[in-house]
């Protein structure tokens, strides 16, 4: 558990329902360093904390290791590793997929040499450049920095200098992305070197950020075609662990893969069972048992609102957006079960956050730089 909380603060609870004992690793002041669910917790500085993690895997206690958000994930990718704990990465060391961490345009060229499907893309070195190829295009087209997340870097529509862009100005490259549409989701799995045991889809249906951030509001989605890219986005990069993808559906072509969790845990995981699929379940059972049979598919469940994102999404002015498209029994779990103040430190600490953010922003109008 490297830096981010707020969005996954279900986790340790899903994963004790397994029964086993789950260690954390964590930074100092991370917004989980006090959750319940966990046996033993070890703090580690930032720069120390892929070192601390495989510390922890030399002493043979453990059996997974499941590495939580993006910013650990880049962690674990610059540490150099043991040739005994290679074994623990979600994703091989020095394998292809394995290349691609932190950047969506190699994970595009990966996905492409594989025959997995994608949006028609263009590359680019510089944003001008991107926004060059963007006007001699026909139809609707998005730019996306190679790095970033959240939305933040993702800009729909024509250029605009005074955007949300521009501390994403220092991207390497640019992908210029044909825009599907904005019926998108999320694949969720479960897989043991690349052999797909369990499988969920989420629709999401408001989100942050103008409807390019996370997920706020999502509902399941059943459809066989998520199941089935999902077995071939596993077995193609033999990842290990709980993870997934973003995509967008084409009414011609099904979903198109948009961006990858591959080597992290998505923040969604934790609504498995409104759909009637349990991850702890199968993470219990192969891991004590062997067991590596596929998983029943997800059923029909009931729409979810993840909190503390209402919070962001209020204070972002798209209450209106979410009233429009809930029914009122969705399910919104506040804390995780028998924590409740997990949800409370959660909350404040987005409110805090997010108002740093509208302080800088109204300081910046304000106090113009010249």
């Amino acid at each position: 558990m490297h830096s981010f909380g707020q969005s996954y603060m279900h986790v340790p609870g899903l994963l004790g329902r397994t029964g086993l004992p789950v260690d954390a690793v964590i930074t100092p002041r991370h917004p989980l360093r006090r959750v319940s669910g966990l046996s033993k917790t070890f703090v580690a500085d930032g720069m120390e904390w892929a070192g601390a993690v495989e510390e922890r895997l030399l002493t043979g206690e453990y059996g997974l290791l499941l590495n939580m958000d993006e910013p650990g994930l880049h962690a674990l990718y610059r540490h150099s590793w043991h040739p005994e704990t290679t074994k623990f990465l979600p994703l091989a060391e020095g394998s292809s997929i394995a290349a691609t961490v932190g950047s969506k345009r190699l994970f595009h060229e990966w996905c492409l040499i594989r025959g997995l499907p994608v949006p028609e893309t263009h590359i680019s070195e510089t944003l001008n450049e991107a926004a060059a190829i963007q006007r001699q295009l026909v139809g609707k087209w998005l730019l996306k920095g190679d790095t970033g997340s959240g939305g933040l870097c993702v800009i729909r529509g024509p250029l605009d200098w005074n955007s949300k862009i521009a501390h994403c100005l220092q991207s390497e490259s640019w992908l210029v992305q044909r825009d599907e549409g904005r019926d998108v989701g999320s694949g969720i799995f479960l897989a043991d070197h690349g052999r797909l045991l369990a499988w969920m889809g989420i629709k999401k249906v408001v989100c942050l950020n103008k409807g390019l951030g996370p997920t706020v509001l999502g509902r399941g989605d059943t459809s066989p075609d998520v199941g089935e890219l999902c077995r071939r986005v596993a077995a193609a990069s033999g990842v290990t662990g709980m993870t997934g993808f973003d995509f967008v559906r084409n009414a011609e072509r099904g979903p198109l893969l948009i961006d990858s969790h591959l080597g992290r845990m998505s923040p969604m995981q934790h609504f498995d069972r409104l759909y009637g699929v349990d991850f702890a379940s199968s993470l219990r059972s192969w891991l004590l048992e062997g067991n590596s049979c596929e998983a029943a598919p997800p059923q029909e469940g009931p729409s979810f609102i993840k909190f503390p994102e209402l919070l962001q999404l209020i204070v972002q002015g798209g209450l209106i957006s979410l009233l429009k498209e809930v029914d009122f029994q969705a399910s919104v779990p506040l804390s995780p079960s028998g924590d409740p103040f997990t949800g409370c430190r959660s909350a404040c600490s987005t409110v805090i956050s997010q108002a740093r953010v509208n302080l800088g922003r109204w300081r910046r109008q304000i106090f113009p730089s010249p």
